[in-house]
């Protein structure tokens, strides 16, 4: 294949953006980072294992290492992305010079407008690689859309390589869902084709069998397999580090503290065990005296999940973490000597109580989860303000508008499809991480670059058909 020399000059631009951020800055050590030197089973073993690899390679220097491959693997892949673009849209100088831009939206968003002002690549937690490895991923899954063959090389490669970024960080996992429904739709469409094509449209079991030959069968055991294996790689990890056979801890208490966060103090009357229910109780009564309670939000989506947001780290590192693992060394004996199975532990009192509570509080916790999924779309394309809510809701709906309108019109569109799977990519990710935890931009931004490259294509494909369609009318 003939090289494009052109693309060496954004190569270049890439080169210099991530080269000034390294050699300007410095590692970032975080709270996580904690978390992933010390293989705590929090976290998943992806990112531990690169801190234990680079440590052994030096003692002294790992994070500098782990800051310049960062750095390193974000040019690189930033790069691979345009090229990519470039190859298949046919964009022209100027539009790459676009798309250059707009894939450095990320890294110049978060430390100019987040609360953290981390400057992604320099900070030793997941986004510092994650925001690199994603694109990359996302673009194999184009490929493997493209090539019209579900269980294709190109197909299992995009599988593989969600499989090993969803072991860095289990936010990830919602690739595997997204996978699954392309390749699924892909079975579904090649099946009508040919049942059509036989004359056997009316025929559900022709139908049935055709989607079968296309691979919906091997589609759905490759996903059941994947989810499979990623929980077994964790359990082995951990037990390989820690003497513990167990999946990743921390998901339940997470995802307790929305709970807590839409509870009323009656609700604990539906708590069967009595030390169990007081132990909510001595939760609920220090949260609500901070006001870390949905009662006292300011009207509003953004001002309910802005309040929400602010509570509940708090909630579940304070208000129910300290209380629960009181109540874990009294009725189980374990204590922060233990400190892995401590967690284990403390994600199981999580669990009862979310189980007990969770009828109770049903409604409110429905309204919150709205809130913090409405931020969360936000957040992906934008920056919360009220006014660029108005805008959000404008720009969301004219992307499915003219997914629809390019599908009806040429269902071959790579434009169509290429935003179709960014719109599912976005809504299963905000989906997902709502309701574990709060939406910041960190968690929601991986797709914004995505989105807005789509959104230009579909455009472009759209303005393109209309002056045909005017050309053809003048000449007719």
């Amino acid at each position: 294949m003939r090289v494009d020399k052109r693309n060496f000059i954004f190569c270049g631009i890439f080169v210099a953006f991530f080269g000034c951020l390294l050699l300007t800055g410095e590692p970032i050590y975080t709270g996580d980072t904690f978390q992933h030197e010390n293989q705590m089973i929090m976290r998943e073993p992806g990112y531990a294992l690169l801190i234990q690899i680079l440590r052994f390679l030096s003692p002294e220097r790992h994070y500098w290492l782990l800051i310049a491959l960062q750095n390193l693997l974000a040019a690189a892949a930033n790069t691979a992305v345009l090229v990519f673009m470039r190859r298949h849209f046919d964009l022209s100088m100027p539009v790459s010079f676009l798309f250059t831009g707009i894939l450095l939206v990320p890294h110049l968003m978060t430390p100019l407008f987040s609360s953290t002002h981390l400057i992604l690549t320099n900070a030793l937690m997941t986004e510092g690689i994650l925001f690199s490895l994603y694109p990359i991923a996302f673009i194999q899954l184009l490929r493997a859309m493209w090539s019209g063959r579900p269980t294709g090389w190109d197909s299992i490669r995009a599988l593989i390589l969600f499989f090993l970024i969803s072991l860095i960080r289990g936010q990830m996992m919602v690739l595997f869902v997204v996978w699954f429904l392309v390749m699924f739709v892909l079975t579904v469409i090649q099946g009508v084709q040919v049942t059509e094509q036989s004359g056997s449209a009316q025929n559900s079991f022709v139908l049935a069998e055709n989607i079968g030959r296309h691979g919906l069968l091997a589609v759905l055991a490759a996903f059941i397999i994947a989810f499979s294996a990623r929980s077994l790689v964790i359990h082995v990890y951990n037990y390989c580090e820690q003497g513990l056979f167990v999946d990743t801890a921390s998901g339940k208490a997470m995802s307790f503290a929305n709970v807590l966060y839409v509870a009323d103090r009656e609700d604990g009357e539906a708590i069967a065990d009595d030390a169990l229910r007081a132990v909510f109780y001595e939760m609920y009564d220090r949260a609500d005296a901070e006001q870390m309670n949905y009662k006292y939000a300011p009207s509003g989506i953004l001002g309910r999940a802005a309040h929400h947001e602010q509570c509940h780290d708090d909630l579940n590192f304070i208000y129910f973490a300290e209380p629960a693992k009181q109540y874990v060394g009294e009725t189980k004996g374990i204590y922060a000597d233990r400190y892995q199975e401590l967690m284990i532990a403390i994600d199981e009192v999580a669990e009862a109580l979310s189980a007990q509570l969770m009828p109770q509080v049903l409604g409110r916790y429905i309204l919150n989860y709205f809130s913090v999924a409405a931020l969360g779309f936000v957040r992906t394309v934008a920056y919360e303000n009220p006014v660029l809510v108005w805008y959000t809701v404008f720009i969301y709906a004219a992307a499915v508008a003219l997914t629809i309108w390019l599908w009806l019109r040429t269902p071959q569109s790579r434009a169509a499809s290429f935003m179709a799977v960014v719109l599912l990519t976005i809504a299963g990710n905000v989906c997902a991480t709502a309701l574990m935890i709060q939406c910041i931009s960190r968690y929601m931004i991986y797709n914004l670059p995505l989105f807005y490259m789509a959104g230009f294509l579909a455009f472009r494909e759209f303005v393109m058909q209309k002056r045909t369609k005017i050309l053809s009318e003048r000449h007719g």
